[in-house]
């Protein structure tokens, strides 16, 4: 969601600016739920592509957007809760967007988050990450739903939010090759 910021802060961003490979990038809504769906392949290594989407403490080099991400609390290694502040902007409305989820890592591999109402501007949230290495790279695979609990303008609303929300998304991939240039993770800290 936020926290894939994938999901949920998401810009304008065309096929020219691609490295990888999209494969699916849709969004839909139903019900005054959206649900995105974003399959890829990028040149970057599994284990840093990993370490990147999962570095809680700094996905905002992943998204513009994200103004703030922190792990909240520990639980056990794999078991989190992480907060995120985003600034959403389409067109001319723009919203401040506090999302606070439980993620877990599993033995599998993949990564779920679930968000909690109590503490975020969404009634609903879940997303699942699943990532594997291929030849030339990384497969990403992103399902998300989230219900706002905020209000959206009506009529063309739903259509600006899909839009926006698909290309964060993919702003997220293309930046996800661009970091994974980079020498170093930044260390993660937990936040008092």
């Amino acid at each position: 969601m936020k926290f894939f910021a994938v999901l949920l802060s998401l810009f304008l961003w065309d096929s020219a600016t691609q490295a990888g490979q999209v494969f699916t990038s849709a969004v839909s809504h139903q019900s005054g739920s959206y649900f995105v769906e974003v399959d890829v392949l990028v040149e970057v290594a599994e284990p840093r592509a990993r370490a990147l989407l999962t570095d809680y403490n700094n996905l905002g080099q992943l998204n513009h957007a994200i103004e703030i991400s922190e792990i909240l609390k520990v639980r056990k290694p794999g078991d989190y809760q992480v907060r995120t502040v985003t600034e959403a902007c389409v067109w001319f409305y723009c919203k401040r967007i506090h999302q606070v989820q439980d993620v877990i890592e599993a033995h599998d591999g993949s990564v779920t988050a679930t968000v909690i109402p109590e503490q975020s501007d969404f009634r609903y949230g879940y997303a699942r990450l699943n990532l594997w290495q291929e030849t030339g790279g990384t497969r990403i695979v992103i399902r998300s739903e989230v219900e706002p609990d905020f209000w959206i303008p009506p009529v063309i609303g739903p259509w600006l939010i899909k839009r926006k929300l698909r290309s964060e998304a993919l702003e997220t991939v293309a930046n996800l090759e661009r970091v994974a240039q980079k020498s170093t993770l930044p260390q993660t800290t937990v936040s008092e």
